[in-house]
């Protein structure tokens, strides 16, 4: 089991498949049987313990995904207090920076999977590092948002950063920029 912090509210914890073979007798346990609810609050024990964030005292969304090896990887994010719904918007933006290009096709390649959820995405090319921004549906950008931290750095999209971006760098790829990739 490995425990990797990915922001200050969201941890990722890797099964590999032998080791959930040990946790989950059964392979095909339901996302709502009782060894599967036991062995996400024994991963979310491990990962407040790794991390320090308090997941136990505050609400956390879940998801889990499996590898086409058998793995399983389990992402936690500990939800903060937030404002009425109805005055946030409906979409997000977000972005990370990537070093090398393969890491880059990487995530776009799993980011295509998500494609529902990507309402636009833009590439840019920014002190010798690859900046992918995206406009996302906010009720669905979870699972992208955890794929950007796994495999790039956080890039904040402050008016500064954006006016950075857009001054300095070099926009490479103005839309479809995930798809293209």
């Amino acid at each position: 089991m490995t425990v990797q912090r990915l922001s200050a509210q969201s941890v990722k914890v890797q099964l590999s498949a032998e080791e959930l073979a040990v946790f989950l007798h059964d392979a095909a346990a339901a996302p709502d049987s009782p060894q599967m609810l036991q062995l996400i609050s024994f991963m979310l024990a491990k990962a407040e313990l790794a991390s320090g964030i308090p997941f136990t005292s505050l609400p956390v969304t879940v998801e889990l995904l499996t590898g086409e090896d058998g793995s399983l990887a389990a992402y936690f994010t500990a939800q903060t207090a937030e404002e009425p719904s109805c005055k946030r918007s409906r979409t997000v933006r977000t972005a990370a920076g990537f070093a090398d290009r393969c890491t880059l096709k990487t995530c776009c390649a799993l980011l295509r999977q998500q494609s529902d959820a990507i309402l636009g995405s833009q590439l840019y090319q920014y002190r010798r590092q690859w900046i992918l921004s995206l406009k996302l549906k906010r009720e669905k950008a979870s699972a992208v948002h955890h794929l950007l931290l796994e495999y790039g750095r956080p890039f904040r999209l402050s008016a500064m950063n954006r006016a950075r971006l857009s001054e300095y760098g070099s926009c490479l790829l103005e839309k479809d920029a995930v798809q293209l990739i």
